[in-house]
């Protein structure tokens, strides 16, 4: 039986439109029906380049557009549990960007009024389905054993100067920004899946670059931060580092590694993965993909999948809630300086 594509609104001109926007009017399994941004001639120049029915600055009137079925939100984090929530009592299913919510408070209220709805919530931490990072996943299961030690570093040299970004949300620690929540949670959901279960984790973040300017020019105070470092304590053994600076004047690709009771696996800055069990020698493939919009488009039809099938929706909303959770804890030890439990989920 033919399946009806899902009528999909986009919430968001800046992230929305670099890939959910491009993706989902590619895929059979979906018609972009309308777009919303906080400037009403983003969302118009939006809605023109994908030939949308609907442009609006206004979100009551982009959730409540007829035919709409599903809301994708691309919006600064601070504004992704009321934009759900509302989604969610107009009977729309809610596919999420990454985390959740600021907090795990305001993220349990996100997945409560999901399921009381009885529609289907999806978070996008696609990175997990880069090629990269699934390969990576695949060869910790089949090899590593229980872990020792793993480690995540990431280099970036796109915020290296005042000048190198313009001030957005992604500068402003109240609307949710700093590159824990563009890069921290995709890591924090590799390793719960990768180790299991977080004991205790500790934290520092800081700000490199302090001033930035918004378009127009005017100055503006940095207060989200551009580098940090997570230790983690793992339960039942095992630590972990996961760290990232995005002022380094050099980029480096993502270093992965997990050193494991029984074996070693390693993916390198040039996408090369390298991985053997105690005693043999490692092997290598690659260099493999890590394609952004490959990765959404696994998230977006599995959201397609669990609304016209009745599939089981990946990545979880109880996953979701486990980053949440560990992310509280890192916000908390890095405020406090001192090693902080995650609240249980």
């Amino acid at each position: 039986m033919v399946q009806q594509p899902v009528k999909i609104a986009v919430a968001g001109g800046g992230y929305g439109a670099k890939v959910p926007l491009p993706v989902l009017s590619e895929l059979d399994e979906f018609e972009p029906v309308a777009v919303w941004s906080r400037r009403p001639e983003r969302a118009a120049q939006l809605a023109e380049e994908h030939d949308l029915a609907l442009s609006t600055s206004d979100l009551d009137e982009l959730l409540g557009h007829p035919g709409l079925e599903a809301v994708h939100i691309a919006t600064p984090v601070a504004t992704h549990a009321e934009i759900a929530i509302a989604a969610a009592r107009r009977g729309l299913h809610v596919l999420c960007e990454k985390p959740l919510a600021t907090n795990l408070g305001q993220a349990r209220a996100v997945a409560d009024a999901i399921n009381e709805a009885g529609v289907v919530g999806v978070v996008n931490y696609g990175r997990r389905f880069q090629e990269t990072r699934e390969r990576f996943l695949q060869r910790v299961a089949e090899v590593a054993g229980p872990p020792r030690m793993a480690s995540i570093s990431l280099v970036f040299d796109d915020h290296a100067t005042p000048g190198s970004r313009s001030f957005t949300w992604v500068q402003d620690a109240a609307l949710g920004g700093g590159r824990l929540q563009g890069y921290g949670v995709h890591d924090l959901d590799l390793l719960l899946d990768a180790c299991g279960e977080v004991e205790a984790v500790a934290a520092a973040t800081e700000v490199g670059v302090a001033e930035r300017s918004d378009p127009d020019g005017t100055p503006r105070t940095v207060t989200a931060e551009d580098a940090y470092v997570i230790l983690i304590r793992f339960r039942g053994g095992g630590l972990a580092q996961v760290s990232l600076v995005a002022t380094a004047r050099h980029k480096r690709g993502d270093v992965l590694e997990v050193f494991g009771a029984g074996g070693t696996v390693r993916l390198d800055g040039d996408k090369r993965l390298h991985w053997g069990r105690a005693g043999e020698e490692l092997r290598t493939e690659g260099p493999l993909s890590a394609s952004s919009k490959d990765a959404y488009a696994r998230v977006a039809r599995s959201f397609f999948a669990a609304i016209r099938r009745g599939a089981a929706p990946e990545p979880s909303l109880h996953q979701a809630l486990r980053v949440q959770a560990l992310l509280d804890a890192v916000h908390q030890a890095d405020a406090e300086r001192r090693w902080v439990e995650p609240e249980p989920v």
